[in-house]
């Protein structure tokens, strides 16, 4: 039995953001500045040849996808699908 490896990427699921440092004069009143996104949602920071995700624990703040075509390099941003597919199934039983 053979094992099939297929490409899968790991992208972020939420902005890395940085907090600028600052300096200022004693007395002065300091001005805080903004936070800076450096790593912005979907931006994909790895990918890999793997036979499953069976076993893998995936960090906080990203996860893993499905690249079978490898579109999506390192650097690249990744966007999931937001469509959803549900699947009701009825069943009657009569007596």
């Amino acid at each position: 039995m053979s094992t099939t490896y297929q490409n899968y990427i790991l992208y972020r699921t939420v902005d890395y953001i940085k907090q600028p440092e600052y300096f200022y004069l004693k007395g002065a009143t300091p001005t805080v500045p903004d936070a800076v996104v450096v790593g912005a949602s979907g931006t994909v920071v790895a990918t890999q040849s793997l036979s499953s995700l069976d076993g893998l624990t995936t960090p906080t703040g990203f996860a893993y996808a499905l690249d079978a075509d490898k579109k999506y390099p390192v650097g690249s941003i990744y966007t999931p699908t937001t469509t959803t597919t549900t699947t009701t199934t009825t069943t009657t039983t009569t007596t």
